[in-house]
């Protein structure tokens, strides 16, 4: 997901976050940047995804390797790169078989990257849904339980 007042699909395998209150992205005290999450962060994508217009959108979920710049807090990160790696398709939200496999040929045509399903996404990505908003105010983030420093 990345902040755009009318977001378009990512053209490319790899992306760059561009803020349109022109500064560079992700930046302090703004919203921009590509959001992911990692395991020990207090949200998921669904509970980003709670807080936007594309709530009831087909999910899809996109495994990406971040780089550059890249903000962590409690609710996950925002990075200026990204590449994505893989893509799972939650099938449930898909009206029929032939509009799913559509989706899945449409985006290995445009992205090259393997296509799976729900059954690849690890639990913790989709079932901490928070309902909305922040984080609670007690709540920590403790970064060196996390794994990602390389």
């Amino acid at each position: 997901m990345y902040h755009d007042p009318d977001p378009t699909p990512w053209p490319h395998v790899s992306s760059t976050a561009v803020c349109y209150e022109d500064h560079p992205a992700p930046t302090p005290g703004c919203r921009c940047g590509i959001y992911a999450v990692i395991p020990g962060v207090l949200d998921s994508l669904p509970g980003y995804l709670v807080d936007t217009a594309h709530k009831s959108d087909p999910w899809a979920y996109a495994e990406v390797a971040c780089s550059g710049r890249v903000f962590v807090d409690k609710r996950g990160i925002r990075a200026e790169h990204a590449e994505i790696l893989r893509i799972a398709l939650a099938e449930s939200c898909w009206p029929d078989d032939a509009t799913l496999d559509d989706a899945k040929r449409l985006l290995y045509d445009r992205y090259r990257v393997p296509i799976t399903g729900l059954d690849q996404v690890p639990d913790w990505v989709t079932k901490n849904l928070r309902e909305a908003g922040p984080p609670p105010d007690e709540a920590t983030l403790d970064l060196g339980l996390l794994d990602i420093f390389v």
